[in-house]
């Protein structure tokens, strides 16, 4: 994710941001600590037939052999935590990846080579770029479909192809940033106070599309969406996104204020959003307080069809107050957060990413105590900002097993090569 112009965007470039997380509660965990890897390579993909009982799929001899040999090298690494190995994940944004079936089968041919253990694959557009946020890529009854998928259903074709290579797939699932649901209802775009007038919410660079996150109808919208993927497709969990605002002058639609005035007596447009005071952080607090019920409602929903789907959130650092994201607000509904630790997108210095005291993982554990962490990381740093990183995790977050890496392009041969070497597999 990175910060442009004031306002935050998603996943690792000016104008985007977004993690990860591994591991589960239930019955769709399966648990990837460092002491456990060698028996999860030797029993290959563990799936549940109708019963709830556990399976082990065949898989190719040699495949086998393959990741038999990578657990003894990983059992070997858990002697000692200053060379504890991680399990890598990758981020993957499908309109960059994935147009056709030949291509997953060459991105999985290549993940699993080089020992990518989770794909976290885009089913829902994240920006305004290649298709309009929130067009979908996979078959669904409720939301427009992205322009060149209408035949080719791209979630099915990764789950099918990654779990026939004991891949783990994630979906992930943006939320408020969305264009699909502008057009369905215009009422439910996001609104900004600026100079006293209120304004529909388009970004820094007026090229984007946001929906209200307070409004019950957008809510209802959103999670129908990841209730469809729940309920008709064999994912591994969900990575929720775009759980937020970018500044504290939003939501200012009619709903909105009249939601909030009933509530407090005054109108939010007369705060003064310019500097700190009472009433910003009463608005403030009101805005996570109604985010973290609708992740809590996310996950009562889910339990419902799917229960203990390991569930997670995408969320910028704790330290940007003003987007209205407070993790200790649904920490106890969701199973990991992946903050994003986009380091260089914000101008900090490396150590903010794994100080033990502050910065973005000791701000996020200090959120959520309980909650697994997966720190989502840019794909083009230098090997020596890599390995300062994975020393100050083994150091200082000893508790973190699994890193994700983000590319907001197409993934290469020698981006999973990358990550490999570096990695110690």
């Amino acid at each position: 994710m990175a910060f442009a112009g004031g306002v935050y965007h998603e996943h690792g470039r000016a104008e985007q941001g977004v993690p990860v997380l591994q591991s589960g509660r239930g019955p769709r965990r399966r648990e990837i600590a460092s002491q456990e890897i060698s028996d999860i390579k030797e029993q290959g993909p563990l799936r549940q037939d109708g019963n709830n009982k556990w399976l082990t799929p065949f898989a190719p001899f040699a495949r086998a052999f393959a990741l038999f040999a990578i657990s003894i090298c990983m059992t070997s690494h858990t002697s000692t935590a200053t060379d504890r190995l991680f399990i890598n994940e990758v981020i993957v944004r499908t309109v960059e990846n994935f147009r056709s079936h030949e291509d997953v089968v060459n991105f999985v041919e290549m993940a699993s080579a080089k020992n990518i253990a989770v794909i976290n694959l885009n089913v829902k557009q994240d920006e305004d770029d290649e298709v309009p946020s929130g067009y979908v890529f996979y078959k669904s009854r409720i939301a427009p479909i992205a322009p060149g998928y209408k035949n080719f259903d791209a979630l099915r074709a990764v789950i099918a192809e990654a779990h026939m290579k004991g891949i783990q797939v994630r979906a992930w699932i943006p939320q408020f940033h969305d264009r699909a649901a502008i057009l369905k209802n215009s009422a439910w775009q996001m609104m900004a106070s600026k100079k006293r007038k209120v304004l529909p919410y388009r970004g820094a660079y007026r090229n984007e599309y946001f929906v209200n996150p307070l409004h019950k109808d957008v809510q209802n919208y959103e999670r129908s969406l990841i209730l469809e993927v729940v309920k008709n497709y064999d994912i591994d969990g969900i990575v929720l996104d775009w759980m937020r605002f970018d500044n504290f002058n939003m939501d200012m639609g009619t709903d909105t204020r009249t939601r909030y005035k009933a509530a407090f007596g005054y109108d939010p447009m007369t705060i003064n959003f310019s500097k700190d005071n009472a009433k910003r952080r009463q608005w403030n607090d009101w805005r996570s307080t109604q985010l973290g019920e609708y992740v809590k409602s996310v996950r009562t929903a889910v339990n419902a069809v799917t229960p203990d789907l390991f569930l997670g959130v995408y969320v910028l650092p704790p330290e940007f107050v003003e987007c209205g994201q407070d993790v200790a607000k649904f920490t106890d509904h969701v199973d990991f957060i992946s903050p994003m630790a986009y380091f260089k997108d914000w101008g900090y210095d490396l150590e903010w990413v794994y100080d033990g005291n502050s910065g973005v993982l000791a701000d996020t554990r200090d959120k959520g105590p309980d909650n697994e962490i997966i720190p989502a990381f840019d794909n083009f740093w230098s090997n020596y900002e890599y390995q300062s990183i994975y020393a100050g995790l083994r150091r200082n977050f000893p508790g973190i097993a699994n890193v994700s890496y983000f590319c907001y392009g197409q993934w290469t041969g020698d981006m999973f090569k990358a990550i490999e070497e570096r990695s110690g597999l």
